[in-house]
């Protein structure tokens, strides 16, 4: 393989080839089921299966085939087939399934508008997860073009990850025997740290997410009449989460969501840390100077944020517009509960504990429900094989001038766990092109094309090399 030469395919190929039907997936608005009532309907994201699904048929790569599987009330999955000189596969897993519009885009911009600026590709599911397909189909065309040899590729393009892919268990009963012994499974929808390195994400955290909701009164009453008599619901709500986190520290109180950090972990986070500094919360956009981290010790935000549970609200309702608020006391405040979980732990039973903890002995003979909406657990990486390693090693120094960094990360894939089961002998490799200012699931989401390019190219030298090292074994 002649590095140059791939960078400068890879180059030409996201611009001639790539960027104007990416732009065409850009404009399609396949939300999530979740944030759309109507997917069926609407029928967008079929149409975003079928652009990818084109596009991938007219780069003429030997043998390829494409099937759309689609059931009554099921998303569809994309499903991509490659042959290769060996048949030990490389099965790549992605998620064309957008996030919501949000607020705040830049003047100009928007989430099905695609705009070029800066070497960045601006549009939702530019950096989440869009561009990892056209990656994918890049490296293999390099490849056979190049003549040089690859194993039988598999790719996943799921329709439901932005709402716990609840569809692809079902549909992967029905392709697996199709995609026979799997050897690696390639996820690129993870992120990167800085535009410098080939970032390898160890860990992913799992994630409970739920409505509490409060209710009070059976009608609003004028504060003034009620207030100091009747307890308003957001105190309420406020006691019953102290339940489950301490409000001073965001320390989570149930024992079920802690598990112990293996050492190596710990030893990732130190080394990671002394690399990156302050850039660790810095490129965040934080308000003001004044805005300081959770802790002084850089290693332990790494852990919090990969291997310790937290807490995040991510909506609300019962809560009228200020504009629109009225002296009453209302009868109902309902929360969004969003628990980042570390590996290891067992979802149904936080779960459990979560729904106990936040329900029992209610203030004030409070109504208090809290419904469950998704449960996923988290994972960590299997041991990775020697030749792997080096692999990654080869591609990082070939393509980034550095060795690969290693790292958890706490955002959460629930698919990872289920083809780890599915594929227990297999090896995992997640990496990513998003990164600072990526603002994925944000306003202005966006791909810096210089590292998708980079990691196309790290994409083509991994499958070369593990036909390779099929072959010679």
């Amino acid at each position: 393989m002649q590095p140059h030469h791939l960078s400068q395919f890879v180059n030409q190929f996201w611009g001639n080839k790539i960027l104007p039907t990416f732009s065409e997936f850009v404009r399609i608005p396949c939300k999530s089921p979740l944030f759309d009532a109507h997917w069926e309907t609407n029928g967008h994201l079929e149409a975003a299966a079928h652009t990818l699904a084109e596009w991938a048929m007219a780069q003429n790569i030997p043998g390829l085939t494409t099937k759309i599987f689609k059931t009554k009330k099921r998303t569809p999955l994309l499903y991509v087939e490659i042959p290769g000189v060996t048949p030990h596969t490389v099965l790549c897993y992605g998620h064309l399934d957008k996030m919501p519009e949000a607020e705040g885009w830049h003047k100009g911009f928007g989430p099905w508008k695609p705009v070029i600026k800066n070497s960045r590709l601006y549009g939702r599911g530019t950096a989440d997860d869009g561009y990892a397909f056209f990656s994918i189909i890049a490296a293999i065309k390099y490849l056979h073009q190049a003549k040089i040899p690859y194993s039988k590729c598999i790719i996943l393009f799921e329709a439901c990850e932005e709402t716990d892919s609840r569809d692809l268990p079902y549909y992967l009963e029905h392709v697996k025997n199709r995609i026979g012994t799997v050897d690696i499974v390639l996820c690129l929808d993870t992120g990167s740290h800085d535009y410098h390195n080939l970032w390898c994400t160890t860990s992913l955290r799992g994630i409970i997410e739920g409505t509490l909701k409060v209710h009070i009164l059976k009608a609003p009453v004028h504060s003034g009449v009620i207030s100091g008599i009747i307890a308003s619901t957001f105190r309420v709500i406020r006691r019953v989460l102290s339940h489950i986190e301490d409000a001073h520290t965001g320390e989570i109180l149930l024992s079920s969501c802690y598990t112990k950090i293996p050492q190596e972990y710990k030893q990732q986070a130190r080394a990671i840390a002394k690399i990156l500094g302050k850039k660790i919360y810095s490129e965040f956009p934080l308000l003001g100077k004044t805005v300081k981290p959770i802790t002084h010790r850089k290693d332990e935000l790494l852990l919090n944020r990969s291997w310790r549970p937290t807490l995040s609200i991510i909506g609300a309702e019962g809560l009228p517009h200020i504009q629109d608020a009225g002296s009453v006391l209302r009868p109902l405040t309902a929360l969004q509960l969003s628990l980042r979980i570390p590996p290891y732990c067992h979802p149904e039973k936080i779960t459990r504990d979560l729904k106990k903890a936040l329900e029992t002995n209610p203030p004030y003979g409070a109504t208090v429900h809290f419904q469950p909406h998704v449960s996923m657990a988290g994972w960590a990486m299997p041991k990775m094989e020697t030749w792997l390693k080096h692999t990654l090693k080869g591609a990082a120094q070939m393509f980034f001038g550095s060795d690969p960094l290693y790292l958890g990360e706490g955002g959460s894939i629930g698919v990872i766990p289920l083809l780890q089961k599915a594929f227990p002998h297999a090896q995992f490799i997640l990496t990513g092109a998003s990164g600072p200012q990526s603002n994925e699931h944000g306003a202005n989401e966006s791909l810096y094309l210089p590292m998708a390019k980079k990691i196309t190219c790290c994409t083509a030298y991994i499958f070369a090399k593990q036909c390779e090292h099929r072959k010679g074994s």
